[in-house]
């Protein structure tokens, strides 16, 4: 007797998958792989990186299992940051997404790392609506690369702030980030001469470099900032000096455990924290007054990739 034939996964190319993941649905789907996360509904093996110093690449593999979804899935993300002066992206990757029930693949997307990019871009808009001030208009970005500007993006769909001040060590691409995203939201936005300038005053900060020199100083931010950091991913990484942290009334991680191991919380181990799903979930508090410092801290998870793959196959099969 013949074996079943195996069921053939559906290869999707990058645009297709960005169709069928507008920021919107990342968002969502990102707002609930957090709660499940910090409610501990979700089964994921520790990140695993690679470092190719001779390219300064970084190769990311995570994967999770978000309880009681129908798929589970893994993905592979670059940032091959020698890749701009040869005229490539710096991102790439793709992930796999499979059937819980029976462990076969059913999709593979050839996304480009779309799906990491919207995932951290949707996970940096959540913690800013759910800790920035309500009335916050001053946004400030460090770092108007793919994931800066991509988060810049995703933040209209939950909040309306109106000026955009954007700090980048190449000013032609702070403008043209800048130019595209005033034309698209509306926003007066203006380039920055330096990281300090565009920070003070400012009722919220997102920073998103990949550097191990921290370069956001504590002292620059006003009573009642907000600051999103995406950049540490890994040991070693950082973007907030230690003043930041210090002067933090509140410090949200995505995974508090993670932070403490590769975020900006591997500098400052021993302050407190709560899990950004716990404060999307109001099982815990987050800002509870207007001149509060509040700091994110985001890492990246197996279970938002999980999430959002899982949401992408549903929408072919």
């Amino acid at each position: 007797m013949s074996e079943p034939a195996r069921p053939v996964p559906a290869v999707l190319t990058e645009d297709r998958v960005r169709e069928l993941l507008p920021l919107p649905a990342a968002i969502e789907a990102t707002r609930e792989a957090l709660i499940a996360q910090a409610a501990g509904r979700v089964t994921q093996p520790g990140p695993w990186h690679l470092e190719i110093p001779e390219a300064r690449g970084e190769v990311h593999i995570k994967g999770a299992y978000v309880h009681g979804t129908g798929y589970y899935a893994a993905k592979l993300a670059t940032g091959f940051y020698g890749n701009t002066a040869k005229g490539l992206p710096v991102s790439s990757g793709l992930s796999v997404v499979a059937d819980a029930a029976t462990g076969f693949p059913v999709v593979i997307a050839l996304d480009g790392g779309y799906l990491t990019d919207a995932r951290t871009a949707a996970a940096g808009a959540l913690a800013t609506d759910a800790l920035a001030r309500p009335d916050a208009e001053v946004v400030a970005l460090i770092g108007p690369g793919i994931i800066g500007e991509l988060t810049l993006a995703a933040l209209p769909v939950l909040r309306r702030p109106s000026e955009l001040r954007i700090y980048g060590p190449t000013g032609s691409r702070a403008r043209a980030a800048a130019e595209r995203l005033a034309a698209s939201h509306g926003w007066t936005a203006t380039v920055a001469p330096d990281a300090r300038r565009a920070v003070e005053g400012a009722h919220i900060v997102i920073t998103a470099t990949p550097t191990r020199a921290p370069h956001l100083d504590g002292a620059w931010l006003a009573p009642g900032a907000h600051v999103t950091a995406l950049g540490a991913d890994m040991a070693g990484k950082r973007e907030l000096l230690h003043s930041v942290l210090e002067r933090a009334d509140v410090i949200a991680a995505d995974d508090v455990t993670q932070s403490r191991a590769v975020g900006e919380l591997q500098y400052a181990p021993d302050l407190p924290a709560v899990a950004l799903g716990d404060v999307l979930a109001s099982r815990v508090p987050g800002r509870t007054d207007p001149a509060q410092i509040t700091v994110a801290d985001l890492t990246g998870l197996g279970a938002e990739d999980a999430a959002v793959a899982a949401r992408i196959a549903a929408a072919v099969l």
